[in-house]
């Protein structure tokens, strides 16, 4: 079995607060994997220890106890470095450059300038910036700089691309070229490590969803496991009797009445009984619509848990 892309073992950090004797807990105990070849999303409200996390996946900062490694190496290790392509949530280049003065600038630091030319263009062609050669990046408007981003990160044809906020000021479109691109970088055996707040995109390409809040572990698995466990499906009845909906209310279902007709959402494992019960009691079932977790339902639900008291 291949050695994992990305892997956090029981990793702590604390902050200190500059001039105080009081500390801030960051990240405590945090453990996940990202399998090579997969999109791996790295999920959490504000203040949830997402940077920490990639400062320290990317060797900017150093855990105080626990291990990481990064493509087998440590992190900030030249050999995990020569292999990352990494695009951080804030960040400006040189607006006096152009888009191809700026990437073979990167590409020279990368120690790669041989075939410069053949990269850089297929670099820009992949983000859709081909045929503005010319144009100063101070000309750019906010998703064309975005997609210069993204092309930076791909320039070294890595095998790990980190990736924080990659939509980040792109349309529509554009977001969905991010995606497709994305999806392309996993068919070619490469990794994606992104974190998003864009959950809906996050749900259309992730593998493995791991969540963290407030410095701790909430979840971490493959993203099918995740919304399987949630599938649920809701009937729509004409009526229902009160002491039957009294009994599927104990059962975990969630009943509303308007003027439709009564709906009820139960697990889908449920369906035929519910249905059976409903013609039992003499209504009438108007329609049945499977009702599927999604990321975000369980993002919510999960976070709000590790927020309730204890």
């Amino acid at each position: 079995m291949a050695a994992p892309a990305v892997e956090f073992d029981r990793v702590h950090k604390t902050f200190h607060r500059r001039f105080s004797e009081e500390r801030f807990l960051a990240l405590a105990d945090v453990s996940f994997e990202a399998a090579s070849g997969e999109v791996c999303a790295f999920l959490g409200p504000n203040g949830a220890g997402k940077t920490t996390s990639i400062n320290i996946l990317m060797g900017f900062l150093f855990a105080d106890s626990g291990a990481v490694r990064v493509l087998g190496h440590e992190p900030g290790a030249i050999g995990a470095k020569q292999q990352i392509g990494f695009l951080p949530e804030n960040f400006a280049f040189y607006k006096h450059l152009t888009g191809p003065e700026l990437l073979r600038m990167h590409l020279a630091l990368a120690g790669e300038p041989r075939n410069g030319g053949s990269r850089i263009s297929g670099a820009l062609a992949r983000v859709r910036l081909n045929g503005y050669g010319t144009l100063k990046i101070g000309k750019y408007s906010r998703g064309m700089v975005q997609r210069l981003g993204i092309a930076q990160a791909l320039l070294a044809e890595p095998r790990l691309l980190v990736l924080d906020e990659p939509t980040s000021g792109l349309d529509p479109a554009g977001r969905q070229d991010v995606l497709q691109l994305l999806l392309d970088l996993k068919a070619d055996g490469r990794t994606v490590f992104l974190s998003s707040h864009i959950l809906p995109e996050v749900e259309q390409i992730c593998d493995r969803v791991v969540i963290v809040d407030r410095g701790h572990m909430v979840r971490a698995g493959r993203l099918t496991e995740m919304l399987e466990r949630g599938d649920r499906v809701e009937v729509l009845a004409d009526r229902m009797p009160e002491e039957m909906e009294r009994a599927w209310a104990e059962r975990g279902a969630a009943i509303a009445r308007d003027s439709n007709g009564v709906r009820i959402v139960a697990e889908a494992g449920l369906k035929r009984e519910l249905i059976e019960a409903l013609w039992s009691a003499g209504s009438d079932v108007i329609a049945v619509t499977p009702v599927k977790t999604t990321l975000q339902d369980v993002f919510l639900q999960l976070v709000q848990d590790s927020e309730a008291p204890k």
